[in-house]
């Protein structure tokens, strides 16, 4: 069994003018929805996805993987249906929809589903927390000279143990453009199609959410976040952030003010879980 200490943190970044990005901590549920469709549209949609499921969700039990996974496709499908509806009975809502990332913390395993590119990372250190406090002036001095530049890179030579994992697969152009070859992931950042996604809420047809299990370990830290963070802070960075503090809240604070310092072009969500054996 895991302890787990969590924070989440949303931010309308430096270039819009309101948040459409929502997210949601209660227990052993964490999501964040990105919403987009002008206006107040994509308020809607995200608010709309963070209600939904998590309602579904208050009561959760299953029997087996499979059921699991079923009882979240199902949430998720509805969710779909009820963005649909608002838009057939609201044309101001016309075209409105949202990414979703969400995680179920589940006994010693997390259980991933996702639509869309929003992402979830684990990020491995088994000495998390430890750093000295004095890193925060090395995270800032990062922070200010990465995000679409250049890979930001750290020194590794005593930290074998440290890592970040996306455990997510983007539904995007751009993905699908790198999965064929046709460019880098490291290409992904400053693309011009790179706001492009081919599945969201509201507009999900005949596609499903993508799911994956995860086995946690001892030290694992779990962020779910917006593109507005991922597409302005490198992983590089987004490691030594996390593995700077033991807090999950100050965690989020220095995402969110390094994908500010890179320019912060969209909105910007953080949740960040940090999970310790008992």
């Amino acid at each position: 069994m895991f302890t787990v200490k969590f924070s989440g943190l949303t931010d309308v970044g430096r270039v819009r003018d309101h948040n459409e990005d929502a997210f949601l901590i209660d227990n052993s549920l964490f999501i964040v929805a990105d919403g987009m469709g002008g206006a107040a549209a994509g308020e809607v949609a995200s608010s709309i996805a963070i209600k939904t499921i998590s309602e579904d969700l208050s009561d959760f039990s299953y029997a087996n993987d499979e059921e699991a996974i079923k009882i979240l496709q199902n949430s998720i499908k509805k969710t779909d249906k009820e963005i649909k509806v608002q838009m057939e009975q609201d044309p101001a809502f016309h075209g409105m929809g949202t990414t979703l990332v969400i995680a179920l913390h589940i006994d010693s395993r997390l259980l991933i589903g996702n639509v869309g590119d929003s992402r979830a990372y684990i990020i491995t250190n088994p000495n998390a927390g430890k750093q000295k406090e004095s890193d925060e002036n090395f995270i800032s001095n990062a922070a200010a000279k990465t995000g679409v530049m250049p890979k930001f890179e750290m020194d590794k030579k005593n930290k074998p143990d440290e890592g970040i994992i996306r455990l997510t697969e983007d539904h995007s152009v751009v993905m699908e453009m790198v999965n064929s070859g046709v460019i880098s992931e490291e290409d992904i950042r400053t693309h011009p199609m790179r706001n492009r996604i081919t599945r969201c809420l509201g507009s999900i047809g005949n596609s499903n959410p993508d799911f994956l299990w995860h086995e946690i370990s001892n030290g694992d830290t779990l962020l779910l976040c917006s593109d507005g963070l991922w597409e302005m802070v490198h992983e590089d960075l987004i490691l030594a952030i996390v593995n700077s503090s033991s807090d999950p809240e100050e965690i989020c604070k220095r995402l969110i003010t390094a994908a500010n310092n890179s320019g912060g072009s969209d909105n910007i969500t953080a949740i960040t879980a940090m999970f310790e054996k008992k």
